[in-house]
């Protein structure tokens, strides 16, 4: 029996410990059937192997086991082998999800694999039935039980890990909450306007812990941020709506949404951090090359995987955003395509978005990006204004904030930014767009010595 097999790797950070884990994804080609199933194997280190079984079928003689694809060279229906090839990358994704979820790896089995990938992608036959209660945080527990098998109803996919993790925060704050006020669970008669009041107060006054900040031990306590509590109000609010035949009264649970002070690397910015030489530091030489491709592509970092993996036709760049599912077709930058070559088209695979953040800071500081930047934001219920050097607000929500406001500096429609980004709605667009009153100052003198020469 022989294996034909590739593999893609993923580095996460549990604690301060690093592990690593290899899923291959491999036929068995010692047949008589021309349509092979697709198998995968999950290995950590020497103690984990895990298989799974799919229902993804090939054709033996099809399959091009290096690079996890139809044969490039076969004549082959253009939408069927892209529908292949993602259908491969998607369960190598939903693999590592599940895997990386387990706090205990050491007693999973290939069962237990087939089983949760079974349970991800047929939710609807694992729904727990909703509880006959009238209390909120039993409901609450039911909804976030099955927060993994819902789906969203503006995309009909299953809901992020993200998603979930918002819901599972909100859970613990309502227990905390609850604890503080010496109850152990409310009525939905219970939610109003009295106890959205208090729950926002108490959120606004909490305190959390940041015990470690780009590696290092801090123990540093903070106030939640007022968009933070937004976030949290939205999330309940989400859950409760969801809930059949309650009485709870939510109309006046008002989703606080601030605008706050973020960066945007300029023109000049990007090109100082793409000239520094890191050649003696290999992980922020990618770190920076990942950065200027979603700089110049206006991608989120949850898209950054696509880019170079995505058919490029007519220096064009298409894929289908991961958070909204819209459709982008993205004209090849030079700066892009220059990365894109350093690699022969084939980027390293994408670390954590924490392990981004961290080193794209460190990065920025190399470069020089260090000038002060001041910053206003509602923090435990007050208006702090803060003074930080550049490099220590620029994260992976940087590049797309960059990318919006540097085309608009330029004088491009706002239409066709939009188009490139996916944003659907002006309103959403305009977020991005980081322009200083100097900035539209001189702006609009330029505009001026065009029109009045």
């Amino acid at each position: 029996m022989h294996r034909c097999c590739a593999k893609i790797v993923l580095l996460y950070n549990q604690t301060t410990r690093f592990i690593m884990a290899t899923v291959k994804a491999f036929i068995r080609t010692s047949t008589k059937k021309d349509f092979v199933n697709v198998r995968f194997r999950l290995t950590d280190g020497r103690s984990i192997q895990l298989f799974h079984k799919s229902d993804i079928k090939v054709n033996a003689k099809d399959y091009d086991p290096k690079n996890e694809k139809i044969k490039s060279k076969i004549l082959f229906n253009t939408k069927q082998r892209n529908d292949f090839d993602k259908s491969i990358n998607d369960r190598k994704v939903l693999i590592h999800e599940l895997y990386t979820e387990e706090t205990d790896k050491s007693q999973l089995t290939s069962n237990w694999l087939d089983s949760a990938i079974e349970k991800k992608l047929n939710p609807e036959k694992y729904l727990i039935e909703e509880p006959n209660s009238d209390t909120v945080l039993e409901y609450i527990n039911y909804f976030v039980l099955n927060a993994d098998k819902r789906k969203d109803k503006k995309t009909s996919r299953l809901l992020s890990p993200n998603t979930k993790k918002q819901y599972v925060t909100t859970e613990k704050h309502l227990i905390d909450f609850a604890n503080y006020q010496a109850k152990k669970d409310y009525t939905f008669a219970d939610i109003n306007e009295k106890f959205y009041t208090e729950f926002v107060e108490y959120l606004s006054q909490k305190e959390y812990t940041v015990k470690i900040k780009r590696g290092k031990v801090v123990n540093e306590k903070r106030h939640y941020t007022l968009n933070s509590v937004g976030k949290y109000i939205r999330a309940l609010k989400v859950m409760l709506s969801d809930a059949k035949n309650v009485d709870a009264d939510i109309s006046s649970f008002y989703v606080f949404n601030e605008d706050v002070d973020n960066v945007y690397l300029n023109e000049t910015e990007l090109q100082q951090l793409k000239d520094f030489d890191f050649s003696e530091n290999l992980h922020l030489d990618r770190v920076r090359d990942w950065f200027l491709l979603l700089a110049w592509t206006g991608s989120r970092f949850s898209d950054l995987d696509k880019i170079g993996k995505s058919s490029i036709i007519d220096n064009t760049i298409t894929y289908r955003q991961q958070k909204t599912n819209t459709l982008v077709k993205i004209p090849l930058h030079p700066e892009v395509n220059e990365i894109l070559n350093k690699y022969n088209f084939k980027m390293p695979e994408v670390i954590s978005n924490q392990k981004f953040n961290d080193y794209i800071k460190d990065a920025c500081k190399l470069a020089k990006i260090d000038g002060n930047e001041t910053f206003t934001r509602t923090v435990g219920g007050k208006l702090i204004t803060e003074v930080k050097p550049k490099y220590e607000l620029v994260s992976s929500h940087t590049c797309r904030r960059s990318f919006c406001t540097n085309m608009y500096k330029r004088g491009l429609p706002t239409i066709m930014i939009m188009s490139i980004s996916g944003h659907k709605t002006e309103k959403s667009f305009l977020k991005y767009i980081k322009v200083r009153q100097e900035e539209h100052a001189e702006m609009m003198k330029k505009a001026w010595e065009k029109i009045y020469k």
